[in-house]
Order: structure tokens, then sequence, then C-alpha cells
């Protein structure tokens, strides 16, 4: 997939439900992913959440990636919230949201020192 591809293009993501922002890319520095938009829960007998997972196909070196939310899905609307910026054996890392309410969550790669591939997750 494109990065970011501009505001009204967000996925629905609804509870239970996972979007792949980016699908085994070589993602570049400063780029973007595309946005998902956050359904809100239906009772409150369903938890809150969203999780963050990313995949690298080999050693990504020193990188950050920024987990970004807004509530108006424009590209100067978000902001970092968290990172990820390192990873487990398999090259996997991942950060999980628990108490935030945004309407939209986009992923930016800050930093990436080798050229791998990237594949990133969210989990509703």
């Amino acid at each position: 997939m494109p990065g970011y591809p501009g505001a009204g293009k967000a996925y629905l993501l609804n509870e239970n439900q996972q979007y792949l922002c980016w699908i085994k890319e070589a993602v570049a520095v400063g780029e973007s992913s595309f946005a998902v938009q956050l359904r809100r829960n239906r009772g409150n007998f369903y938890p809150w959440g969203v999780s963050v997972e990313l995949s690298f196909s080999a050693n990504p070196g020193a990188f950050q990636c920024d987990v970004q939310i807004a509530d108006t899905d424009a590209d100067a609307n978000y902001i970092t919230i968290g990172s990820i910026t390192n990873v487990n054996a398999g090259f996997v890392g991942r950060l999980d949201l628990t108490t935030l309410w945004p309407k939209f969550l986009r992923l930016n790669m800050v930093s990436l020192a080798n050229a791998v591939n990237v594949t990133a997750q969210v989990t509703r």
C-alpha cells in the first residue's frame, strides 16, 4: 500500500477486527500509513483498546515508528502518542493503547536503519 492518501480515506475498524496498514512494504523514512477510524463502543461491556504490531522481514536496526492519533483525518491534525523502538528475537514490536479515545489512528516511520520490509497490523 502507498503511504497516507489524505483525508476521508480511513478504514473503519470495528471491535475484534484487524487492519494491515503496511503489508510487507519497504517503508520510507517519514512516510505515514493508511489511517484507521476506530469505531466507538456500543456498550460499556466491551473494553476499549487498540494495539499496534510491527513485523519486520529481518533485523531493522535502530528504528522509531510513531503511533499517531487525531479526531479529524487531516495530515496536520495527527499527534504522536507513543513510539515503537524495539523488537523481540522474531523482529516484532508492539504497543497497546487502552485509555485514549481518538477517532483516527495511523503510523509514521520516523527512522529505520536497515532496508527491510514492514508489516503493520492494528487490532481493535
